[in-house]
């Protein structure tokens, strides 16, 4: 029991790398006793889940305006000046500091190149500190800094990202990275708190899956009282409460069920004050009184909470899903095998006869199923129709509007004038249509989530029978008044051993009371419609609604701006007349963008792909558990043929594969009950 207690604590960095290397030991002796009873299938899935847990890590992003405090707060991780920092907008690149004993700088460039350099060179490659570093910046594409750190230490790579709004160039590569991290640290200043850009970041850039991945963090550099900034910090919190609250609103609806799962999860925006500057000063000269002053450590704490038992805790329930399933297959199979060598050969084929036909009305229903969620695909298809037959509809009437409500004089009209109000026009059109796009497509995407997560419900009664038939052929070859060479009661066997480790309904059934989803990896229910079931579970994109609406936005911007003959409206036309002409532009320009952007196919590709990963997961899940089942059917049978009984010490074998996976299973049956326990406690916590 101390040693399921110890392995089941991951609040913190160290006890969560200590859990998975716990689970992924277990993993590597599932997978030898998998390999010593021949469960091929088995094997070759554990392995895969090894390799991926090894290159497992975190990833957090320090974003923001440029200008924040960006790069000081990471130091203030590290407790090193580990990135250049300056007065001036530094950062021109991104910097992924990672750990190692040694410490360098590995360059990536542009044109492929890497080249390995000094650490202390680095402000050479990645600033704009100089004119020459500047030029060799434009060329990097990212910088890894390796070094030897406390924080880096626990598997988290931090990710310096160029100032947004520095540099619009830059700026799309920070938002281009945010779909791939596991965190989101967003640095505002206390001094100017919720600038413009920031709002429309909040409001428009940012997509309603990403807020629980972000901790808001305001430096306040020491100039203000507390009583300040507790005002500052709760004004930035009720800020970005609102924003998250009425893109939520706008993209799934207030009164809808998604919402109301939305908002209970979410809970309050994570938004903390520090002093990075004076955190850093403190851990250098180690002065913990100072640290605490900064409030860094409840940064520091908030981040480890997220990435340990928030997004750690879907590696977790990964692991143990897998070693469940794993772990119960080859209990399966030990059972089997031990009553299958005591039965009389004839009865043997003929409950071997059974069992393949069993295997086969599996299949079959797996088809049926199969059908059932292409047809489920093409209804969400159907019904989003409307939505994507007016999807260009849409975007033109929000530019219409744009041009319509743009205040115009009759200065306006004057020719150095004109130009930079079609400009200035031309920039508010595509923002206007950017915004309509992207909260259309994460309507698509929502409406695309809510039918997968229904379907995976639905799906439940198929796994429900999938395993009863699994269960069934199970005990097919379970003889209870059998008698065993040694004159042991065939109860007294392998069946008996496993109920003492208290997993004998586990492997029976397959199954712990209120553990579901086993084919999907152990996400069901309410928890499937967040973005965590669709890129771990699904590895669908929570990133497409974005990526869709600013390839709309990038096919106006490559043709409008150069599409407006401006030149040729006369000063003197009036405003309506100008606004008319701007009209037909535009309209021409969409046009043009309807014949070489096939919105709807895209869409159609993502409602597929969505479904597809369904019925991947699900076919790869059942085929490991049929194929070494009948795998294991076939090896009897020819055992079979070649002798009729099994030596004692062959059932000692059988016996000790059994104790060993059995006490396997019962510790992952804790973790996930764990888990389910944490993430039921936060979603308590958020609705306090």
């Amino acid at each position: 029991m101390e040693q399921t207690e110890k392995m089941i604590n991951y609040t913190t960095y160290s006890s969560y790398k200590e859990t998975v290397a716990s689970l992924t030991e277990d993993l590597k002796q599932l997978l030898n006793l998998s390999e010593e009873i021949s469960l091929s299938n088995t094997a070759d899935s554990i392995r895969e889940t090894i390799e991926k847990s090894a290159d497992e890590h975190f990833e957090v992003a320090i974003v923001g305006e440029f200008k924040r405090g960006k790069s000081t707060l990471i130091n203030a991780m590290l407790g090193q000046d580990v990135l250049p920092a300056d007065v001036l907008p530094a950062t021109a690149t991104l910097n992924r500091v990672t750990y190692s004993e040694e410490p360098f700088v590995q360059v990536e460039y542009k044109d492929g190149r890497s080249e390995r350099v000094d650490i202390d060179q680095l402000e050479n490659y990645v600033t704009k500190l100089t004119m020459e570093s500047e030029e060799v910046a434009e060329t990097v594409k990212e910088a890894t800094v390796y070094y030897d750190t406390d924080f880096c230490r626990n598997n988290v790579d931090i990710i310096d990202t160029p100032g947004l709004n520095d540099d619009e160039q830059m700026t799309n590569v920070t938002l281009s990275i945010l779909p791939k991290i596991d965190a989101a640290v967003f640095v505002i200043s206390a001094n100017s708190p919720f600038s413009q850009f920031e709002k429309d970041f909040l409001e428009k850039k940012m997509l309603t899956s990403d807020v629980g991945r972000i901790i808001f963090v305001v430096n306040c550099f020491g100039t203000f009282s507390p009583d300040d900034e507790n005002k500052i910090v709760e004004t930035v919190r009720t800020r970005i409460t609102k924003y998250v609250m009425d893109k939520a609103k706008a993209v799934m609806g207030e009164d809808s069920r998604e919402f109301a799962v939305y908002k209970r999860k979410i809970g309050t925006p994570r938004v903390i004050g520090v002093y990075a500057k004076r955190a850093l000063t403190a851990k250098k000269i180690e002065d913990q009184g100072l640290l605490e002053d900064s409030n860094f450590p409840e940064f520091e704490r908030a981040l480890e909470t997220l990435l340990t038992k928030e997004r750690g805790a879907i590696t977790l329930q990964i692991l143990a899903n897998k070693i469940t399933n794993s772990g119960t297959e080859i209990l399966r199979s030990v059972v089997m095998q031990e009553n299958a060598l005591m039965m009389a050969n004839d009865e043997f084929m003929e409950r071997y006869d059974a069992a393949i036909e069993e295997i086969d009305d599996i299949r079959n229903k797996k088809r049926m199923e199969f059908v059932k969620i292409n047809n489920a695909a093409n209804q969400v298809f159907d019904d989003l129709k409307p939505v994507l037959d007016s999807y260009w509809d849409n975007i033109e009437e929000a530019a219409m509007k744009v041009i319509d409500a743009y205040p115009m004089s009759s200065s306006d009209f004057k020719r150095d004038q004109l130009k930079i109000v079609t400009a200035k026009l031309t920039e508010r059109i595509r923002d206007g249509i950017q915004d309509r796009a992207q909260i259309i497509c994460e309507q698509i995407q929502n409406s695309i989530n809510i039918a997968v997560s229904c379907e995976a419900e639905r799906l439940q009664a198929f796994e429900d029978e999938f395993f009863a038939s699994v269960t069934k052929i199970q005990r097919m070859f379970i003889l209870p008044e059998k008698i065993s060479k040694n004159g042991t009661a065939a109860d007294k066997g392998i069946g008996a051993v496993l109920g003492s480790f208290g997993v004998g309904a586990a492997f029976l059934g397959f199954r712990e009371a209120g553990v579901k989803g086993a084919l999907l990896g152990g996400f069901t229910g309410l928890v499937s419609f967040s973005s965590i079931f669709f890129t771990a579970i699904l590895a669908l994109s929570p990133a497409w609604p974005i990526a869709l609406s600013l390839m709309a936005v990038a096919g106006l911007a490559g043709t409008f701006v150069s599409g407006l003959a401006i030149d040729k409206l006369l000063l003197n036309e009036r405003i309506d007349k100008y606004k008319t002409n701007f009209k037909t532009q535009v309209r021409k320009q969409f046009h043009e963008m309807r014949l070489t952007n096939d919105f709807t196919e895209t869409v159609r590709r993502q409602v597929y792909s969505a479904f597809d990963g369904l019925k991947a997961r699900i076919e790869e899940e059942t085929e490991i558990i049929l194929r070494d089942t009948q795998e294991t059917l076939d090896n009897l049978n020819a055992l079979k043929n070649e002798k009729n009984d099994v030596s004692e010490r062959e059932m000692d074998r059988l016996h000790n594969i059994a104790q060993k996976a059995s006490s396997i299973v019962a510790d992952a049956y804790a973790v996930r009950k764990a888990v389910a326990e944490t993430n039921e406690a936060q979603v308590q916590t958020a609705n306090s």
